[in-house]
């Protein structure tokens, strides 16, 4: 990951903690909330926004790039071995999805039917497979981006397109905030290629609101998976397991 991008990620970070909003932050910054936005997610960042940022965050630049580069050691992917034990487990999968979505040890017993030390057993076997670091009172500090990258036609690439895909486009998508888009024409490799940018600009989008949104009560959040198409949707083998 490029220098700069660290830096990106490592302000979203920064505005999290301090719980600043995008929106305020824009405010401050005597900008749209839409062009900060745009702003984060194309990474596209003159040396002196990112110095006014730093300023509000009460940062210099300096002490910015050290905890980016403290940040950059997360796993960006997993080996393939580490992807099959994970999608090997269902139980262990769930509670791997759960830390990395910012949930407690006791939100993960208080919806799902697992007790406590076999929800310790998962804790460990994930801190022995380095993506987590277990902490005393079952406390966790995920070692693992939130969306990491999959191995190319990988474990969990597979399990995805053979558990997850087919169920989740099984649906009308005519619920509120709920879409399907489909397109069709001829274009240039150009033109796709300038599509492309923009497609990975809104999955940076998807990805910098869950991040802000970690802070909310579970009742408030749903879970939601984005293929080009966007619903509330949780895979059925996790809901089989939520208390009943």
């Amino acid at each position: 990951m490029k220098q700069s991008t660290r830096l990106i990620d490592e302000l979203k970070s920064q505005l999290k903690l301090r719980g600043l909003t995008y929106r305020a932050l824009a405010q401050e910054l005597e900008l749209s909330e839409s062009t900060i936005k745009q702003m984060f997610a194309s990474g596209n960042m003159t040396l002196n926004r990112l110095d006014a940022i730093c300023e509000i965050l009460g940062l210099d630049i300096s002490a910015l790039a050290q905890m980016a580069d403290d940040s950059s050691r997360q796993l960006q992917s997993l080996t393939i071995d580490q992807e099959a034990e994970l999608v090997g487990d269902t139980k262990l999968l769930l509670v791997a999805y759960c830390i990395v979505n910012n949930w407690t040890f006791t939100e993960i017993l208080e919806r799902y039917d697992l007790t406590e030390p076999e929800g310790i057993r998962y804790l460990a076997r994930l801190d022995r497979m380095k993506l987590i670091e277990l902490l005393p009172g079952n406390r966790v500090k995920p070692l693992i981006s939130s969306n990491f990258d999959w191995q190319p036609n990988g474990p969990i690439e597979n399990y995805f397109n053979k558990e997850v895909q087919g169920p989740f486009f099984n649906s009308s998508f005519k619920n509120d905030a709920c879409l399907r888009l489909v397109k069709l024409g001829d274009i240039s490799v150009v033109a796709r290629q300038q599509i492309l940018e923009r497609m990975h600009a809104l999955g940076q989008i998807f990805d910098d609101t869950v991040r802000e949104e970690k802070s909310l009560q579970l009742e408030q959040r749903q879970g939601t998976t984005m293929v080009l198409a966007i619903r509330n949707w949780m895979f059925q083998a996790f809901v089989a397991l939520e208390r009943k």
